[in-house]
This record gives C-alpha cells, sequence and structure tokens, in this order.
C-alpha cells in the first residue's frame, strides 16, 4: 500500500479520492502524461511488475488497485491509453457523491453489450446504466468505494497460475459480492487505440461507444443546468448488438428463464418476427436503399446497419422527446463502426463511408421512433420462445449463431 505522504484531500461531501494509473514500462511516458492531469487526487503511476512476463493485465491492475492512499474513500483506476473528457476530474467527483457505495465505469467498447447499453439508455435520456450480467466489466476507467478495492485485492493475487484478464476477474468478483457496476451515460473517456499490448487488436479498432466530447461542445454546462436524474438506473430489457457485422439481439429484464440474470440471444429477423414488426419493417428500408450506391456485396452489411437502428429507435421512450440530433449521431456511429471489426474488408470499406452509413443509420431510427408513435413499443418476445433461446454467452463463441433462423 502507498505510503502516508501526499494524503488526498477530502470533497465537502466526505468523499476522498485517490487515482492509479496502470501502464507498461514501453507507455510510461503516456502514464506519467495522464498522473500529471490528475495531479488533485495525487494519482501514481503503477507499471508492470513483470513487464518481460506472459501479457496480462492483472498483475499491473492488482497494482494499481493496491496503489490506495490511507484515508482515501474511493480509489480510480485508469488504464494508459485513454483520453479524458472536459472537466474529467469535476465529473467523477459529482459521480462519487451522486452513488458513493457502487463500483463506477466511465467507459464501455462501442462492439460489447454495455456498449449497447449505452446507446439504448443515451436515447432513453439517462445517465447512468448498469452493466450487463454475464458481460466483463469495462476497466479502462473505474472507480471503486474503498471496501471493493479491498474485497478484491484479498480475493486475486497477480501471480496465479493462469492469469485472467482484469475485466474478467473483476466483473467475477463483484458479482459473487452482489455488487452492481453502473456505466455513465455519456462515458467519460475515450480509448486512443493504441496497439494492444495482450492480443486486443484482433478485435479491431475499440472505441467508446458514446463519448461526452462527442456529444456536446459543453457537456458539464449542459449536467448543470438539468435537475438531478433521481430515477433509479436500469437496464434496458432489449439491447441491438453487432459482432462482426452480424446483428442479433440480446435480451435481458426479469422475464428472463432461469440462470437468472442470464441474457439470451435472438437473431434480429426472428425478433422482428415475435414482436410484430416484421411487416412493418421492409417497406422502411426499401425506401431508405433507393438512394444508397452500394456494392452488391456490401447490401448486406448497410441492411443489418438500418435494421439495427429501427430496432432501436423502435425501443426509444417517446416519453422522453426525440433524442438530441448530435447524442443519436454519435451513437449511432459507434454502432456502425464497433460491429464490424471483421474482417478487414468490411471494416475498411465501412471506415471510408462511415459518413454515409450513419446517415442511414439515422434514417432507420427516425422510421422506428415514427413506428413507436403510431404503433406503440414492441410486444415482449413470448415466455415459451423465451425459454427456448440460447444464452448471449455463445455469439462471443461462434458469430455465425447470429445467423441462425
Amino acid at each position: 500500500m502507498a505510503g502516508d505522504a501526499a494524503r488526498p484531500g477530502p470533497m465537502p461531501s466526505g468523499i476522498v479520492i485517490s487515482a492509479a494509473v496502470m501502464s507498461h514500462p514501453r507507455r510510461q511516458a503516456e502514464a506519467a502524461r495522464l498522473a500529471e492531469a490528475l495531479g488533485r487526487w495525487h494519482t501514481e503511476v503503477a507499471l508492470d511488475p513483470r513487464p518481460d512476463g506472459p501479457p496480462t493485465t492483472l498483475r499491473t491492475a492488482w497494482a494499481a488497485w493496491a496503489a490506495i492512499r490511507p484515508g482515501a474513500t474511493h480509489h480510480l483506476v485508469l488504464q494508459d491509453d485513454v483520453e479524458l473528457c472536459r472537466d474529467f476530474a469535476e465529473r467523477v467527483e459529482a459521480a462519487a457523491r451522486e452513488h458513493p457505495d457502487t463500483p463506477l465505469a466511465f467507459y464501455a467498447n462501442w462492439d460489447s453489450w454495455n456498449g449497447a447499453a449505452t446507446r439504448a439508455a443515451a436515447f432513453a435520456g439517462a445517465r447512468w446504466v448498469p452493466a450487463v450480467p454475464g458481460e466483463w466489466i469495462p476497466t479502462l476507467a473505474l472507480l471503486l468505494p474503498r471496501r471493493d478495492v479491498e474485497d478484491l485485492l484479498s480475493a486475486t493475487h497477480p501471480d496465479r497460475a493462469e492469469p485472467e484478464p482484469d475485466d474478467v476477474v473483476l466483473a467475477r468478483e463483484l458479482r459473487a459480492r452482489g455488487r452492481r457496476v453502473l456505466i455513465s451515460v455519456p462515458h467519460l473517456v475515450e480509448h486512443t487505440g493504441q496497439p494492444s499490448l495482450v492480443g486486443n487488436d484482433l478485435y479491431g479498432p475499440r472505441h467508446s461507444a458514446c463519448f461526452a466530447d462527442d456529444v456536446l461542445r459543453d457537456t458539464a454546462s449542459r449536467d448543470r443546468d438539468q435537475p438531478a436524474d433521481t430515477a433509479p438506473a436500469r437496464l434496458p430489457d432489449v439491447l441491438v448488438h453487432r459482432l462482426r457485422g452480424r446483428a442479433h439481439i440480446v435480451l435481458t429484464g426479469p422475464d428472463l428463464p432461469e440462470p437468472e440474470g442470464e441474457p439470451r440471444f435472438i437473431p434480429l429477423r426472428a425478433y422482428l418476427d415475435e414482436t410484430g414488426m416484421a411487416g412493418r419493417v421492409p417497406a422502411h428500408w426499401e425506401k431508405a436503399r433507393q438512394d444508397l450506391q452500394t456494392p452488391d456485396s456490401m447490401l448486406w452489411l448497410c441492411e443489418e446497419l438500418w435494421y439495427c437502428a429501427y430496432v432501436l429507435g423502435a425501443h426509444t421512450p417517446s416519453t422522453h422527446g426525440v433524442p438530441p440530433p448530435r447524442l443519436v449521431r454519435v451513437a449511432l456511429r459507434s454502432l456502425v463502426l464497433g460491429g464490424t471489426a471483421l474482417p478487414a474488408e468490411q471494416r475498411l470499406w465501412t471506415e471510408r463511408h462511415a459518413a454515409r452509413l450513419t446517415t442511414l443509420a439515422e434514417h432507420g431510427f427516425a422510421a422506428g421512433l415514427d413506428d413507436h408513435r403510431t404503433y406503440g413499443p414492441p410486444r415482449p418476445v413470448p415466455a415459451e420462445r423465451l425459454a427456448a433461446l440460447p444464452p448471449a454467452q455463445l455469439i462471443w463463441q461462434d458469430p455465425r449463431l447470429a445467423d441462425a433462423a
């Protein structure tokens, strides 16, 4: 543990934050710049204690969590390849005051379930969304209350025989203790996209599902002007997820069969059939595709994007009004780019045409919103069908399952 020197000072609420940046010696300069930017918390740099050992994040993460200072009520760990939003420190302190006994994550990958949950929550006007059960905890920027840090350090060790990724270990340990993680909406950090040191580049670029600085020029003043949202954070029941270009629906919520809380998946078009939307969507799509100038080989990809955006719009509550256009575009752009990591030719084509594909998705989202106003929200998947759906975890093992009827 760190010594008593440079003890962080308390905020008026009694919250005391300490912080550490986990880093490999090859990125020590980047980590030092982050630590300097967060000097108010006396931020330390925690280096991989065995940089020549097998690639793993757990060793360094453990050292970073162990750097919690005496007297700190909360500890923030950042990875060294993040960009902070404007007013980051003030926003983190406000978040700790708002949720003093809750683990808080300030990022989710654009191609994860948690990224899909972020988009749905953002369109519904939420400021927080619970992490999706069964997925790793995003650890690029994570704030834990002291008791969670101490429990984590007691329950794990960085030199175990088969080290696991820190995000998987954290998900397991927090869930075992009944601890719910909330993810900020929008995210307060962006992943800079530096080459991965632990082999994650095979998933393609990894960025935020909805980065605060991309949404509004002055997100801090926007939050100050809005009344505090006292409603409990709620996980959307329907998540629109893309993996390697293909789309499917991840279902969460209390109506799922046992094991409790385990998300299920259903192919997108099967979901449209079950929920009564299948008869309305083709006419909308045919109208949208008339103006497309797309190679035949990529038409299916455009169709997947449009259908995804339509379902998102159809599930956006009309009680909150129309989401801000900038928010919609930023979130849909991450849907376009985040779900098309592989194969490389699809990703490169999508990146070249990201602007017009995002516009196409905006049209799909608007069509879904219109249908929500006209017909109401989509009907739930029948209980007997829910009982037959496979666990969503399987989609990570075989993305081709998304094509199954």
